[in-house]
């Protein structure tokens, strides 16, 4: 793997999102050091947790990593990395790394995360992201072990799957967002409109 810094941007970006989210949104903004992960060749540096205000709302957490990069934790039981390999062969850049950390922050907060735990003795996680000109959808099966432990986590999505708007600090004037799986404080009288954050990150 040659040039891992190429992605450095990304950190940034990160930067920008948090205290974008933060000066917008009804949440709490935690900084503490990451949990350390099992791979030999990653650092985790810091965690930052984005918590809405209502317990039912959809969180975001960031870590921090030495490759630079990113893990991300969107609601429930999303999980995935920015850059999602890094290596030479899949030929990301830090462009399309940045654009995604825009896609999914714009989707999570516009309600546009759905997240749903079924099945008694054969349990599936099925999740779909259906963000304004992009959609990603997975499924996968658990373990009844496994399934306990989701079932038992302190998040856990609405009963229908579905993540419905939030909305802006009411203390702020600006235009009025949605974030999670919930609604974060009183609206504004206008609506973000689709692509506001991903302008934020363009490098």
């Amino acid at each position: 793997m040659t040039n891992p810094g190429r992605f450095a941007p990304l950190i940034p970006a990160a930067e920008t999102l948090i205290a974008d989210l933060q000066r917008r949104f009804a949440v709490t903004v935690t900084r503490g050091p990451a949990p350390p992960t099992r791979s030999t060749r990653v650092t985790t540096l810091e965690l930052v947790e984005i918590t809405p205000a209502k317990p039912d709302q959809a969180p975001l957490s960031i870590t921090f990593t030495s490759f630079p990069g990113l893990y991300l934790h969107a609601g429930a039981w999303q999980n995935f990395s920015l850059p999602a390999c890094g290596c030479d062969g899949c030929d990301e850049t830090a462009e399309q790394a940045v654009e995604e950390l825009a896609d999914y922050t714009e989707a999570l907060t516009a309600g546009q995360l759905s997240e749903r735990l079924t099945g008694q003795f054969r349990p599936v996680v099925e999740h779909g992201w259906n963000g304004e000109d992009w959609a990603r959808s997975g499924t996968r099966t658990v373990s009844a072990g496994e399934a306990k432990k989701l079932r038992r986590q302190l998040v856990q999505p609405p009963a229908d799957g579905s993540g419905s708007p939030g909305h802006h600090d009411p203390d702020i004037n600006a235009s009025s967002g949605r974030i999670g799986a919930g609604r974060m404080g009183k609206p504004n009288t206008r609506r973000v409109h689709a692509g506001s954050i991903r302008s934020l990150f363009m490098v």
